[in-house]
């Protein structure tokens, strides 16, 4: 386990300036599932409330940095892909686990479903 609520490793980092925040999403606050995604849960019912939030200040295109690429940022730009949202990965801000090619099949699921894969010298 990582990330436990009231544990360290669930803080946010020291110089991360959260009184500029104007939303904090949590997810993973149910003990009995596993949370990949910014958007649900992973019995793939409950939200987390982004969608909503995202649609409300008109927001239509979304791009994902992270790790792991293939599992939180993966399931986070599938869910986003899902609800409409124009969705780009920016490639080389994102790590991965990759577990006897769990990034491969990842990345291949993510494009088969739409979701753009870029350099961040490709964004502009």
């Amino acid at each position: 386990d990582h990330c436990v609520q009231g544990t360290r490793g669930a803080e946010f980092h020291g110089h991360l300036d959260v009184a500029r925040a104007e939303l904090v999403i949590r997810k993973g606050f149910r003990s009995e599932i596993d949370s990949y995604s910014a958007f649900f849960e992973n019995d793939r019912k409950t939200p987390t409330g982004l969608t909503g939030y995202l649609r409300e200040r008109g927001l239509s295109r979304l791009f994902f940095a992270g790790i792991a690429t293939d599992v939180c940022v993966a399931f986070s730009a599938l869910d986003s892909q899902a609800q409409g949202f124009d969705t780009i990965v920016v490639e080389d801000a994102c790590a991965a686990i990759d577990r006897d090619g769990s990034l491969d099949a990842a990345v291949k699921q993510m494009a088969m479903q739409g979701v753009a894969l870029v350099p961040s010298a490709a964004i502009r």
